[in-house]
């Protein structure tokens, strides 16, 4: 673990540069970094290579901050070959972070690490899916976005992204039942009349949700949940709040962090102290 620390520290420069170019490029989308299954496991031949262009791209779109148990839940829900096996082949997933959050203000830990931090994630996810036989291995890629809507930033993915998706890939997000609440509210789109039908570029494309219950608590029971839209069977891990993990680390309570996050990410963020100095426990972006 201390040699890929040692890595991880390495990276952070490398992507604070590669940031600050995308922030002064003017562009929507970038792929600032690929993690491939080769890197934290030997491919399985049957599996697509990192060269391939993506037919369905899974997407998890989130402000990492730092990456839980509940991210992890999500990405192994799509990758479960009952359900990926209904997308067509080949798949990618790309994790998201947008540097403009339309309801948080930036906090926390720096960008920067925060895209480390999703670096980690990606190989901790690729080494625990790499022994599976019930789950896909997919390359993963680090993606940036200065547009703080799905919709938007589905668009930005279709024009900027061909570098990276030549092949123009249907979109899958995977979201939580809170983040589907505010997908559909119609303030988000105040130009539009009716607001919703600012969606239909994004379902006319084939895009479509994924999304994951919440156990019963703040957002209704699983039966209502369930009554507003069709979705995934409920997750415990799904209910891990990042707030909670950034409340963990500020007080040095590591095993709750163990209990919340991937083994590397919770390695990083022990070693490298990023919520030392977070002791609001508030929603950040």
């Amino acid at each position: 673990m201390a040699s890929r620390l040692s890595k991880y520290r390495a990276l952070v420069p490398q992507l604070a540069s590669a940031l600050e170019s995308f922030r002064s490029s003017g562009s929507k989308f970038r792929v600032l970094k690929t993690v491939s299954p080769s890197e934290a496991a030997p491919r399985d031949p049957s599996q697509s290579s990192s060269d391939e262009s993506p037919k369905t791209l899974f997407i998890l779109d989130s402000s990492f901050n730092p990456p839980s148990i509940a991210h992890q839940a999500l990405v192994a829900s799509a990758l479960h070959k009952s359900s990926s096996d209904s997308h067509p082949k080949p798949h990618r997933l790309l994790l998201l972070f947008a540097t403009m959050n339309a309801e948080k203000a930036p906090s926390a830990a720096a960008f920067e690490q925060r895209l480390t931090l999703m670096t980690v994630f990606a190989t901790d996810i690729l080494e625990t899916l790499k022994d599976s036989k019930d789950h896909s291995v997919v390359p993963v890629d680090i993606g940036v976005t200065s547009l703080p809507y799905y919709t938007d930033k589905s668009a930005a993915i279709e024009t900027e992204g061909a570098e990276w998706y030549p092949s123009k890939p249907s979109h899958v997000h995977m979201v939580g039942y809170d983040t589907i609440t505010r997908f559909f509210a119609a303030k988000y789109y105040p130009k539009f009349d009716p607001p919703l039908s600012a969606l239909n570029p994004y379902f006319n494309a084939g895009h479509g949700l994924r999304v994951t219950l919440r156990p019963d608590g703040d957002f209704g029971s699983v039966e209502d949940q369930r009554a507003f839209v069709e979705l995934v069977s409920p997750n415990p891990k799904i209910g891990v709040s990042s707030t909670k993990i950034r409340k963990a680390a500020k007080r040095g309570d590591w095993t709750e962090v163990g209990e919340l996050c991937t083994p590397g990410v919770l390695a990083y963020v022990r070693s490298e102290g990023l919520y030392t100095d977070d002791d609001r426990g508030a929603k950040m972006a």
